[in-house]
């Protein structure tokens, strides 16, 4: 029996209906989660225009909860989420780290019944810290392309991903959606694959795809990775967060266009109040104006979006976007 799947920005843990159990909950904020429930991680974001956030996942059967190792897992008929977090306070390499803990979540995705990794969302404090190739994000991505080689994840398999900048100066957050259901990988067009980008961006490419798709028998549920204002490989409109946000959106308007393309004549993916999306920003000033901009661009959908305080990949951008969609 497949589940129907509800995804939403909420104040609370309600669920929508009383068959709906708790997938997962992202809660962004800077002080605890004042729920307790074993489906939340926090990954150590500060929401921008109020004190906290949930973004929950909701399914309508039976959800079982548990852990493996470092690994907490929640599981359902369709989807299985693993969450990872560290705080670092043991550990000097950044790079071993990652490693380790990639190791671990790719065994234990292969441990449950859902064994096709589709999203995975990495949330890294001091993603910027280091010069050059001793840069943590450089580290990291040493650390997740050894561990997807040594566990036999080709490109062709890869998730979607995220990979963000946290509040905190140390720590790792590694939380990944997997699924019993086949995943429908697109590219987009005006970017050159992460798998390759170019030597001068670290010493192993970053592996994430940058969108896709899972359908089941009742829904059919959109990844979209989180996208920046970039161009080929090179980033567009350094430290100019406006035009960022416009060059961002003509990318996610292009990776909509990827995506329904790989979904086999359904009707063309579009971000409007279905999406939930998490809007990036390095500087927590420029939330005015580019929340208008989001306003006019989704109308009513804007009230699905999370403004979140985050550092990007690259030290010259300053927004990033990801999200999903459920139809």
């Amino acid at each position: 029996m497949s589940s129907n799947l509800h995804v939403s920005l909420a104040s609370d843990l309600t669920p929508p209906t009383p068959a709906h159990n708790l997938l997962l909950a992202f809660h962004f904020g800077a002080t605890p989660a004042p729920d307790e429930h074993p489906a939340i991680v926090s990954p150590q974001l500060q929401p921008i225009d109020r004190d906290q956030i949930y973004e929950t996942w909701w399914v309508d059967d039976e959800v079982n909860y548990y852990t493996k190792g470092s690994m907490r897992i929640a599981e359902c008929a369709d989807y299985a989420f693993i969450v990872y977090e560290n705080d670092e306070s043991a550990h000097d390499n950044h790079e071993q780290l990652t490693y380790e803990a990639y190791r671990e979540l790719l065994d234990v995705v292969q441990s449950t019944q859902h064994p096709r990794l589709v999203k995975i969302w990495n949330y890294l404090g001091g993603i910027n810290e280091g010069e050059g190739d001793l840069e943590r994000y450089r580290q990291f991505s040493v650390g997740r392309a050894l561990a997807f080689r040594e566990s036999g994840v080709s490109d062709e398999h890869a998730p979607t991903g995220t990979g963000v900048g946290t509040i905190l100066d140390r720590g790792l957050s590694i939380i990944a959606l997997c699924s019993t259901r086949d995943f429908s990988l697109a590219e987009n067009p005006r970017q050159v694959s992460a798998f390759q980008y170019p030597r001068q961006y670290g010493p192993q490419s970053p592996k994430f795809g940058r969108g896709g798709s899972v359908a089941t028998a009742n829904h059919r549920l959109h990844l979209l990775s989180g996208t920046a204002a970039i161009v080929g490989h090179e980033s567009m409109h350094p430290n100019d967060t406006e035009a960022q946000l416009d060059e961002t959106l003509r990318n996610l308007d292009s990776l909509c266009d990827a995506v329904s393309e790989v979904n086999n004549g359904n009707p063309r993916l579009v971000l409007d109040e279905q999406s939930v999306l998490r809007v990036y920003l390095r500087n927590p000033d420029d939330y005015p104006a580019i929340a208008d901009k989001m306003k006019s661009r989704l109308g009513p959908g804007a009230d699905q979006i999370a403004y979140l305080q985050g550092n990007i990949c690259r030290r010259e951008l300053t927004v990033e976007i990801d999200g999903v969609r459920v139809d």
